[in-house]
């Protein structure tokens, strides 16, 4: 379980039908540990097919070099919004270009539901080729989308 030394929850995700958003609390170090937790979380919220994730990181301290290695690698989600409130989160989550799914940083959280809800990924799941992945403003349309679910409430790990 990703757990503060309190014993307090680490992240809360939450199924929003058409996409799972998940949220960070604040005043964390997102270790390997964390990011194994919530990628387990988010495949038992969507058993079937893989769906879009919405990623609240402004609060977050740092991000440890093996959970941005973890992050990179995971396809978990058809696409990830990376959601924050300033540059600082935008450095923090650069990386994110390189991801192995389509992901895109977001200082509005409209426009970053707006993407995540009307874009599209190739059959398998991963990425259609002319898909960018770069960090940029989500202006660009991307092509799929992914059924809705009935939403399962929060589920704090």
């Amino acid at each position: 379980m990703a757990l503060l030394s309190g014993g307090s929850p680490r992240f809360e995700l939450v199924d929003e039908g058409s996409y799972l958003r998940l949220r960070w609390h604040a005043v964390i170090v997102m270790e390997l540990e964390d990011v194994e937790a919530s990628v387990s979380a988010v495949i038992s919220m969507s058993p079937e097919c893989k769906r879009p994730l919405l990623v609240h990181i402004d609060l977050v301290d740092g991000i440890s070099a093996p959970a941005r290695d973890l992050l990179l690698e995971e396809t978990c989600s058809s696409r990830t919004a990376v959601l924050g409130s300033d540059e600082v989160a935008r450095v923090m989550t650069a990386f994110n270009y390189r991801a192995a799914t389509p992901s895109r940083y977001f200082t509005d959280e409209t426009a970053a539901v707006q993407w995540l809800i009307s874009g599209h990924a190739a059959p398998d799941g991963g990425a259609a080729p002319d898909e960018a992945q770069d960090p940029d403003d989500g202006t660009n349309p991307d092509r799929g989308s992914r059924p809705a679910r009935a939403e399962q409430g929060p589920q704090a790990v």
